[in-house]
């Protein structure tokens, strides 16, 4: 690509320079710019401008807010492949926390500062740190296609400086002893949803993959449920899809107590279909109301709540002492300390929760395992001593 510039001065007595673009097809561009107080001042700036063409970190001028161009790209994700569950936690970041402060900033003018300043105002609101990093990297995301569009030059967002991942990081992760879990189980054992919660409880699946299992996922002779499916939450409603990674799609085994609770499921299905007859909803689902209609996952969650607090201050006194209370989500947390205190192999357990990868298990569960050290220091001691003894 060539260029050539030239610099005059107006009627006005302020400089401006033109440059002629010739790039490598034979077409000529020409580009003007305005408004220089003196011609050292217009001279610099097409200096620039010729460098940054010729090492082609050149952007063409685009009159464009932040927010324009961030209402053109949440409009263009669903076509993107990606979940609607992730397009609507983009666009809800991006229109509730990010274009009412920067929206109205020139798209080639945002920086580092501004973000930074951002980032500062929804701490200050009360925001979540991990919340924050959220909205970093949804806007990384952002501005990393307006840079490979050709829109900015480079993603600021590299720049600017959200929370740490480590003073980021998520609720404290609680689980049960298997006494305080067995405990739990027998309490609950008439509940409704007793057989959601067991499930829940050894399998380790998530909320949305539990809802979403069909009775097809499910060999009750081979003692297997296979994940393929998840149900989430999008704009307030459940929504079903495939699974998002392939790590989460997966077989999990079952014990056989677990295998008779899902048979008596099964069993009080049939017999409510026949009660029923066309207010039945056959949607094939293992857990669902009554009528065969799906539990919307908040639903879930709430129920799981009401189970778990107790219903005077007495009483939860007493309920602390005997189990700390935990999140639903924190039943999947419960089943792979358990794995991991009866010694199954962290890959075995990986495999197990969909993790995407070993190296995420031993730096979630690493806490629960602070005995593994000193097991794996005497081993090495021992096979020293052995090989001492059979010189």
């Amino acid at each position: 690509m060539s260029t050539q510039g030239s610099i005059k001065r107006d009627d006005s007595g302020r400089w401006f320079f033109v440059v002629d673009i010739l790039t490598a097809d034979g077409t000529r561009k020409q580009l003007k710019r305005r408004g220089f107080q003196t011609k050292k001042a217009a001279q610099a700036a097409l200096t620039t401008l010729q460098s940054d063409i010729q090492r082609r970190t050149f952007v063409k001028p685009v009159k464009m807010t932040l927010g324009q161009y961030l209402d053109a790209w949440l409009a263009a994700l669903p076509t993107s492949g990606r979940r609607p569950s992730t397009v609507a936690a983009y666009r809800w970041l991006m229109k509730h926390d990010v274009i009412p402060a920067l929206g109205a900033i020139e798209l080639q003018t945002l920086s580092a500062l501004h973000l930074d300043g951002l980032y500062a105002e929804l701490l200050g609101r009360g925001l979540a740190m991990s919340s924050v990093r959220k909205v970093h990297a949804v806007l990384g995301k952002a501005l990393s296609d307006a840079e490979r569009k050709g829109y900015v030059p480079r993603n600021v967002a590299r720049l600017a400086t959200p929370p740490a991942s480590a003073a980021a990081g998520g609720p404290e992760m609680k689980y049960w002893t298997p006494s305080q879990l067995s405990i739990f189980l027998r309490q609950i054992e008439d509940h409704h949803h007793y057989a959601l919660l067991r499930v829940a409880s050894m399998s380790g699946l998530r909320r949305g993959e539990l809802l979403a299992l069909r009775w097809t996922d499910v060999d009750l002779a081979a003692r297997t449920l296979a994940v393929r499916q998840a149900t989430v939450v999008v704009s307030g409603k459940p929504v079903t899809g495939d699974v998002k990674t392939k790590r989460s799609r997966r077989e999990v085994d079952i014990d056989k107590g677990t295998v008779a609770v899902l048979k008596i499921v099964a069993k009080q299905q049939k017999q409510n279909r026949l009660l029923l007859g066309g207010g039945w909803m056959d949607s094939g689902l293992v857990f669902t109301m009554e009528n065969g209609e799906p539990w919307h996952p908040d639903a879930i969650t709430q129920a799981f709540e009401r189970l778990v607090t107790p219903a005077s201050k007495d009483r939860a006194e007493v309920l602390l002492k005997q189990r700390p209370r935990i999140r639903f989500h924190d039943l999947r947390h419960t089943h792979a300390t358990h794995l991991l205190a009866a010694g199954v192999n962290v890959k075995v357990v990986s495999e197990r929760l969909g993790h995407a990868s070993v190296a995420f298990t031993l730096d979630t569960y690493a806490h629960v395992m602070p005995g593994q050290q000193a097991e794996a220091a005497a081993a090495v001691s021992a096979l020293l001593e052995r090989a001492v003894t059979n010189l």
